[in-house]
């Protein structure tokens, strides 16, 4: 190898760490601004619930609550933003499916207040596909003000998904994979894991900061079956050991 094409492989070497570099640089920094968004809007989203359910819980006439607080979150997303519609997950899939993930920007401060208004006066939804569509909304306002790529766009709202997801129940890894898997039933987005990681443990913390609290169950004890199947497998082993020798 000639001195010139030498320092032509180390520069070539060294341009393509230096892409790397800034690309890894890149994604660290988008998704811990996804992440502080989502867990800014889920802490939020949790206090503003816990809050309509105490109010709602001293009306004395539930049921005529929720009658009235289900056609009032319909005609709030019919007239406002219709995108926000279902149950949230199925329209987070179709835009970053069909719109390269664009949301709009209403979609976030829509879906928040009908979720409460419905949960509050008893209404059967959850909190996780409305608080993955909320961050998936920031996500995308977030690209549309950096002005992303569409690919880039796409990638930053699975972000979202994650870090919604990860902060609503305090799941920051359990939120991570949710973001990447649940686009495509038996595939994974892998160029989006690290930031999908970074996204979810930043909610979560960021989260837990703003006052948001989470149920956590410590194991205390081991089920019978998987002791008694542990036991087996010991028992297994032992006669293996003892056929060997």
């Amino acid at each position: 190898m000639t001195a010139g094409s030498l320092r032509s492989w180390l520069r070539s070497v060294a341009l393509e760490e230096a892409t790397l570099l800034a690309s890894l640089g890149k994604w660290t920094a988008l998704a811990v601004l996804v992440g502080m968004l989502g867990g800014a809007s889920t802490a939020i989203f949790l206090r503003a619930l816990d809050r309509g359910i105490a109010l709602a819980a001293d009306f004395p006439y539930p049921f005529v609550m929720l009658p009235l607080g289900l056609v009032a979150s319909v005609l709030l997303v019919q007239w406002l933003a219709p995108q926000a519609r279902g149950h949230g997950t199925e329209k987070i899939i179709e835009a970053v499916h069909m719109r390269w993930g664009h949301i709009p920007f209403l979609v976030a401060p829509v879906k928040l207040v009908a979720t409460v208004l419905t949960i509050s006066v008893g209404g059967s939804v959850g909190k996780e596909g409305p608080a993955a569509q909320i961050g998936a909304a920031l996500a995308s306002a977030l690209a549309s003000g950096l002005w992303l790529r569409r690919a880039d766009r796409r990638k930053l709202v699975i972000c979202g998904i994650s870090a919604g997801f990860a902060s609503v129940f305090g799941t920051p890894i359990a939120g991570a994979i949710f973001g990447v898997e649940v686009l495509v039933m038996g595939s994974l987005f892998y160029e989006v894991v690290y930031p999908s990681f970074i996204a979810g443990v930043v909610a979560y913390q960021t989260s837990i900061h703003l006052g948001s609290t989470y149920f956590h169950q410590a194991l205390t004890s081991v089920p019978v079956r998987a002791r008694a199947s542990s036991s087996r497998w010991s028992a297994l082993a032992s006669r293996w050991e003892s056929w060997r020798s």
